[in-house]
């Protein structure tokens, strides 16, 4: 196994950690989707309102990527569509009838029955972190059983100890792509070792080491835009393999939900499509509920399901109240990744953060502290400058197409200057796919 260890990042101490046994929900009346949370996608419905379906019945799918079909995870009618801006589709609602009457599916291993199956749609590619063109093919895959954002699901305890299709989802995607795939895990991890026909990696337990992006950077970098590397979570890999193994559709997924502002912090396992109401409901109406992680979730409502590829639901306090002074106490209590609060003595606690952003938006000064957070070789302060000012070519030399907004989460966070860091990545990798 090859070791590799990062010493630029950090981990987030905050409140709100979920308990790793996995708690059971009822089954919700109704899931919706929302095609409109998913980047640069132009919907085109396969149904109406009426129209009954079953568990894997394809119910829409990208104009610029046809073949690419999203399922259905429940039997029963569709109950409403709602339409946005422009009349894109804002959200799909599927009344649920309990009974998960299953499409009939081959589970014969081949690149059209992963295309029908509705399961190629979690996979995604790097660079722009899209759902890749049903026609393309990866230099390599990459699987990351490390996740290491704030509240992310532990994945040796969930799949570690117990049967599950993982190696039965690597002889799928070696079967039909027939490339490299690189498997990364803790460097203090043995649950993993046993898989077969992958490359494995460990990191240190240090974020972004999980971060997909870092871990391509470090293993099998990406030189230029048609460079591809595709990836996919560690519970869509096994849900891949009891696919081709079972010829039904898993239509569940285990979610994270965790947060100062729940009551009881908690893993569960939930129907996809599942809305935020009926995964959780013991926080306060104010709180902020992100569809995400806390560093690069982004905000939702408690009437919608998760992001499509999200497994983390969190839940802070919301706090806009400005501190008079507040740089100029000794902050005890303050959350600090400097030397200017006297709190940075005070390890191994938890703290209880909120959305206070402790102050407003300023110019950029090169102090070296997003070098602090980020262990990719890249000059950050130099790139948001050049994307900034849309240089194009220089954002290609400073090596734009290796990042994600995830990656300068913790930029972002650190910030004294309060810049939206990953906003402006988000934004540079858009500049460059439209000049492609």
């Amino acid at each position: 196994m090859n070791k590799i260890k990062i010493s630029k990042g950090h981990n987030l101490s905050i409140e709100g950690v979920p308990s790793p046994v996995v708690v059971d929900i009822k089954d919700p009346e109704k899931i919706s989707f929302h095609p409109s949370s998913i980047k640069n996608f132009k919907t085109k419905l396969l149904v109406k309102k009426g129209d009954y379906v079953k568990v894997g019945t394809p119910i829409f799918f990208n104009k610029q990527n046809e073949k690419v079909l999203f399922v259905s995870s429940c039997s029963g009618t569709i109950d409403n569509i709602s339409f946005g801006y422009r009349r894109s589709v804002d959200s799909i609602d599927i009344n649920n009838d309990l009974k998960y009457d299953q499409e009939d599916h081959s589970d014969n291993v081949s690149r059209e029955n992963l295309l029908k199956s509705g399961l190629w749609t979690y996979i995604r590619q790097k660079p722009f972190s899209k759902i890749p063109h049903y026609s393309s093919s990866p230099n390599s895959i990459f699987i990351s059983a490390m996740p290491t954002e704030p509240f992310a699901i532990d994945y040796e305890d969930l799949f570690g100890y117990s049967e599950n299709y993982l190696q039965d989802g690597i002889n799928v995607l070696k079967s039909i792509f027939k490339c490299d795939i690189y498997f990364s895990s803790f460097d203090n991890s043995s649950v993993f070792k046993e898989l077969k026909k992958v490359n494995h990696y460990a990191f240190n337990n240090l974020h972004p080491a999980g971060n997909i992006g870092v871990q391509i950077h470090n293993i099998n970098p990406i030189k230029k835009a048609d460079d591809c590397r595709w990836y996919l979570s560690l519970q869509d890999l096994n849900r891949l393999g009891e696919f081709f193994t079972k010829g039904n559709y898993p239509n569940y997924k285990f979610i994270n939900l965790g947060g100062n502002a729940l009551k009881s912090p908690s893993l569960k396992k939930t129907l996809i499509g599942t809305k935020v109401k009926d995964l959780v409901n013991d926080f306060d109406l104010k709180a902020s509920i992100i569809s995400g992680d806390v560093l690069s979730g982004k905000l939702t409502k408690s009437d919608y399901s998760l992001n499509y590829h999200d497994e983390i639901l969190s839940v802070l306090k919301t706090d806009n109240k400005r501190e008079f002074l507040g740089w100029l106490m000794p902050g005890f209590k303050k959350y600090s990744l400097t030397n200017l609060f006297f709190s940075k003595l005070i390890s191994n606690r938890k703290s209880n953060l909120s959305t206070n952003k402790n102050g407003s938006v300023r110019t950029i000064v090169p102090v070296g502290n997003w070098d602090k957070v980020m262990p990719m070789n890249i000059l950050s302060e130099y790139l948001v400058k050049s994307i900034i000012s849309k240089d194009i070519e220089m954002m290609e030399k400073l090596g734009i197409y290796e990042c994600s907004p995830e990656d300068f989460a913790l930029c972002a966070f650190i910030c004294q200057s309060k810049v939206e860091v990953s906003k402006i990545i988000e934004d540079g990798l858009d500049i460059m796919e439209d000049d492609l």
